[in-house]
């Protein structure tokens, strides 16, 4: 007999696709329970061809559900997901609100031995950037390729969920148009432009994503005092980021690519502009993409280009830790 999942948050844009990957599961799902807030303008999502009523989060049983996905607004989710564990039902949190030192961090492919054994039901996704870094630094580190790090990310729209979609959507139509853009999601714009930080300084000039994916690094591979910026730039879907890193022995291109490859991560055979990764190549692929593998002039500090579909990849590891709760004991 297969499992019913409910999905809160099942309408937003992490939310839907978390539904459509649940589709293609190795493990069998006889239902998904779509769960959104009351605010949620969108009443049905497909799944499998069938179109099934989205219910308020509020009215939910959970204690019917084999495991519930959270992937609301973390001030919305923490409540919904403390509710499940107190019916005993497992919990994937796909929006950080649940995430503490008994509630790990996972990346099936990067991490597994802190997943085995999980006592409470509950795992935490972490954040895309964190997945993409982590599934390029993970195998390096264990190649004994590690030292100082830093990270450079440029975010799509759909980091900031539907709204950020939709709102870039708005502003490229009335900016053609000579109109008034809406400016709720990205106050400053984002059409037709970058922004430097994504959010406010909350620290010696740091934004709290930059702080949060610093410390989810090192949960994830063990790196310290990763600096790491995050900017946002016009496109819809599609995480990139550049990355930095002098490990203590002399990196080799070659040897850095076999690594990474021998790891899942697609890597293009050559560094032509039209095969290296970008959003919209990466787009529908469940895992990220590298390229760009090269050394500075004194050969000692390797930089790497990386791009994933930012929604596809948070759902597959999504799915991938419900896989892991729903196994039998």
């Amino acid at each position: 007999m297969g499992a019913t999942i409910g999905v809160a948050g099942a309408t937003g844009a992490l939310g839907q696709e978390i539904v459509r990957a649940l589709e293609d599961v190795p493990w069998e799902v006889d239902d998904v329970v779509p769960l959104a807030r009351a605010s949620s303008k969108i009443p049905f999502v497909t799944f499998r061809d069938r179109e099934i009523a989205v219910d308020d989060v509020r009215d939910e049983a959970f204690d019917r559900l084999d495991l519930l996905v959270l992937a609301l607004p973390p001030d919305a989710a923490r409540e919904v997901g403390e509710a499940a564990v107190r019916a005993g039902t497992p919990v994937v949190d796909a929006s950080g609100a649940l995430h503490s030192d008994a509630v790990p961090l996972g990346i099936p492919w990067v991490n597994p031995e802190a997943l085995l054994g999980q006592q409470r039901g509950v795992l935490a996704v972490p954040s895309p950037e964190a997945i993409l870094a982590a599934t390029v630094l993970g195998p390096l580190q264990r190649a004994g390729l590690d030292g100082a790090t830093e990270a450079t990310f440029m975010l799509p729209a759909s980091r900031f969920g539907r709204r950020g979609i939709e709102e870039l959507s708005a502003q490229v139509v009335a900016l053609f148009n000579a109109g008034t853009p809406p400016r709720s999601v990205f106050a400053d714009g984002l059409a037709f432009d970058v922004l430097p930080s994504a959010g406010e300084a909350v620290g010696q000039g740091w934004s709290a994503l930059e702080q949060r994916v610093s410390r989810e690094l090192h949960a994830l591979v063990e790196l310290e005092d990763v600096p790491v910026l995050c900017t946002a730039v016009p496109v819809f879907s599609g995480l990139s980021m550049e990355l930095r890193i002098e490990p203590s022995r002399r990196p080799v291109p070659d040897l850095v690519r076999q690594i990474l490859v021998d790891a899942g991560v697609q890597v293009p055979a050559g560094d032509a502009p039209r095969e290296l990764p970008r959003p919209r190549r990466v787009e529908g692929m469940p895992f990220p993409s590298a390229g760009r593998i090269r050394v500075d002039d004194r050969g000692e500090v390797l930089r790497i280009w990386a791009s994933m579909d930012n929604l596809r990849a948070s759902a597959t590891v999504v799915v991938g830790l419900a896989g892991l709760l729903l196994r039998p004991a």
